[in-house]
């Protein structure tokens, strides 16, 4: 791996870690000045609308200016809206102040909405085709273990601490993610590639493109089914689950959260091991990743052991990266730099746009229902995902070859 790939690594850990202390101290503090759950809920939904927005404006700028560029404007913005947080923790209560708290945390959601969609085309750019699946798996690894410290000692920073040295904590991490974007070398969107297509073409190129190509195409359906299994990882429903499900309190929420990022990572790290094993055969890895996480997901629904529940969540961790990473790799192979720029960004948003409303919706259906049909209608959904696209990509291109060969 070169000096630049090194820089996207630490950029990445860092902006991810610091987003996750920056999410609860905004948390927190909005919670103890409002004491207000619904008014607090809101962090979730205003933060989805605006990364969606973000990605999906993304190809306006992406098709004017250099990706480096837009990632070192990006962590600027953010920076200084963040810094005005810290103005905001010194005042005291007002509908002002608090309408100013959610345009901060707008702006930043909607910055931090370009980093994916950039990083995935800046990788592609930087790192040869035999190693995309090794640096993704690195990238997928360093990310989920800095996530799992953030999400495992963050509370304890926040009691120590308080809010306002979290925040600065924070800007600290963006500031040395904006510094390792500053020595990214990269030959991404040249200036003979970037163009001045009209607003409109620019927004719906990437769209167009994912289903006109039919790999993508059936990629791109099996997110959109898999988005609303997103729902389970939602606090409520995980909360929601330990306690009528497992009969367990708040520590084993903590418990089988920690247990998810610790299967995650040591998927990854798998992964980065096995990495030349699986670049041939990346389809076949995705499948079997998206089968055994639907699986898993689904018989988690009807556990009611809590030992058996932590070991399934720790296994659903590879499941999920395995899928995951096999799925960023075949895209970043199947186009070049500046049509994957808009394919991910359209990807993303259409991705987050499922997933929002399936946190409208989940409420409801675990209080209809129970947690219990959550997890057993997301394993569900999980698997007639892996089953689509198991049939489309591997069994009908099967089919077509063996019909071509008896033609022959």
């Amino acid at each position: 791996m070169n000096k630049s790939y090194y820089s996207i690594l630490v950029s990445q850990a860092t902006t991810n870690l610091g987003f996750a202390l920056y999410t609860m101290s905004v948390t927190l503090f909005l919670f103890n000045t409002t004491e207000s759950t619904a008014i607090t809920s809101l962090i979730t939904f205003v933060s989805i609308i605006a990364r969606m927005l973000g990605s999906a404006t993304l190809p306006i700028f992406s098709n004017r200016i250099k990706f480096r560029t837009l990632l070192i404007t990006s962590q600027i913005v953010q920076l200084l809206f963040l810094s005005s947080l810290l103005f905001v923790y010194s005042r005291s209560y007002s509908s002002i102040l608090l309408f100013y708290s959610f345009v901060i945390i707008g702006v930043v959601s909607f910055f931090n909405g370009w980093f994916s969609p950039l990083k995935s085309t800046i990788v592609k750019s930087i790192v040869s085709k035999d190693k995309r699946v090794q640096a993704n798996s690195l990238l997928s690894t360093v990310d989920q273990t800095f996530q799992f410290v953030a999400w495992a000692f963050g509370g304890l920073l926040l009691a120590f601490l308080g809010k306002s040295i979290t925040l600065e904590i924070t800007l600290c991490l963006i500031l040395i993610s904006l510094i390792s974007f500053l020595s990214l070398r990269t030959q991404d969107n040249s200036k003979e590639q970037i163009n001045n297509d009209s607003l409109l073409k620019s927004l719906t190129n990437g769209w167009s493109y994912l289903f006109k190509n039919p790999k993508l195409r059936v990629l791109i359906i099996m997110d959109l089914i898999e988005s609303w299994a997103g729902m389970i990882w939602i606090a409520a429903i995980s909360l929601a689950f330990v306690k009528e499900a497992l009969h367990k309190g708040e520590p084993w929420w903590g418990y089988i959260n920690g247990a998810y990022y610790l299967g995650t990572m040591i998927g990854g790290f798998i992964i980065y091991r096995l990495s030349k094993k699986l670049q041939g055969n990346l389809l076949f890895f995705m499948f079997l990743g998206a089968t055994l996480y639907g699986a898993l997901t689904f018989i988690y629904g009807f556990i009611s052991n809590p030992i058996i529940a932590l070991i399934a969540v720790v296994f659903m961790g590879p499941a999920y990266i395995l899928r995951d990473l096999s799925q960023e790799t075949i895209f970043q192979n199947e186009v070049d730099e500046q049509t994957l720029s808009k394919i991910m960004s359209a990807r993303s948003a259409m991705v987050q746009f499922i997933f929002m409303l399936s946190v409208l919706a989940v409420g409801t259906i675990a209080e209809v229902f129970g947690a219990r049909f959550v997890y057993i209608s997301a394993g569900s959904l999980l698997l007639i995902s892996a089953m689509y696209g198991s049939y489309q990509l591997l069994l009908k291109n099967k089919k077509m070859e063996h019909k071509e060969n008896l033609n022959y």
